[in-house]
């Protein structure tokens, strides 16, 4: 049952559709990525701040560790809006 509900959803898709549908998988996986990256990249800065709090190049370090991770996000809106366009 479950076959034949994807075969006609794909059925229905046009390129339309299928760009649609790359450009949410694109900016999904891409935020996922985000998500994973930034919880590993902000535990271990919040450690290193705790664990040294008097030395500013740490919480800098830290921070563009963090800004790093947040900018897969960024590049999947990127290209989510590219293939939106294409399509």
């Amino acid at each position: 049952m479950m076959m034949l509900l994807l075969l006609l959803m794909f059925q229905s898709l046009t390129d339309k559709g299928f760009g649609t549908l790359g450009a949410g998988i694109a900016f999904g996986l891409a935020a996922l990525g985000a998500g994973i990256a930034i919880s590993g990249a902000g535990a271990a800065a919040v450690a290193a701040v705790g664990e040294h709090p008097d030395k500013p190049e740490i919480r800098t370090f830290a921070l563009i560790m963090v800004a790093l991770g947040e900018a897969v996000a960024i590049y999947g809106i990127v290209m989510a809006i590219l293939i939106m366009s294409s399509s």
